[in-house]
């Protein structure tokens, strides 16, 4: 399995999305399909872009310096996801961590409300939505919610992600934690017992207007 990028593929078995990974696992049945190289759909799947066309986080050496009163974690993100837990995910090809789990587009809302944009098809369902409260000191908690599909559209996962992140004095940049919870079709709060787990480290650089 290529861990080098994202761990997965998730495709039908019309290969929707193209290979474009070196692991092959086979097609498993309980709504989501995972196929030849792995997972890929929702905005908490792992996906190979196909070259990187975002440049790198740059590092933020601000965490020690004052903060600046307009710090705040409001705005839109491109954020890395690093797991260095997994357990049972893909369903029966778990991957070794640590290994890049997901990248996307993340915007926080003033109105406590978040959405996100994962690097997959939109076929494969790369929107997902939160809600998040300040915790203070620069720091936030969310939880977030999103669905996976099978071959035919229907509902196949459902899917949570819960983060603490805190954002640097300096406002461009924010770190943090998460933990993705992988539940069936019919949970559609995630309040059962999951079927997977990805804990992990997140890594946030601000996209701002000139």
């Amino acid at each position: 399995m290529n861990t080098t990028q994202y761990v997965g593929d998730f495709r039908s078995g019309r290969e929707l999305w193209g290979g474009r990974f070196a692991a092959v696992a086979a097609l498993v049945a309980f709504g989501m399909l995972f196929s030849a190289s792995g997972a890929r759909a929702g905005c908490a799947m792992p996906y190979q872009p196909a070259a990187p066309f975002v440049t790198p986080h740059a590092p933020d050496d601000s965490f020690g310096g004052d903060r600046d009163p307009g710090a705040t974690i409001v705005g839109l993100w491109h954020l890395n996801y690093t797991a260095t837990y997994d357990n049972n995910f893909p369903p029966g090809h778990a991957v070794a961590p640590p290994f890049p789990f997901l990248e996307s587009y993340k915007t926080w809302h003033a109105d406590g409300t978040e959405f996100e944009n994962a690097f997959l098809p939109p076929a494969g369902g790369n929107i997902c939505f939160g809600v998040w409260k300040d915790m203070g000191h620069g720091t936030v908690k969310l939880h977030h919610v999103g669905l996976m599909f099978d071959s035919s559209g229907a509902v196949s996962n459902v899917f949570t992600v819960d983060e603490t992140d805190t954002v640097s004095p300096s406002g461009k940049t924010y770190s943090g934690t998460f933990d993705f919870k992988l539940f069936g079709p019919t949970d559609v709060y995630g309040t059962g017992t999951p079927i997977s787990e990805v804990k992990g480290t997140t890594s946030g650089t601000r996209i701002s207007v000139d």
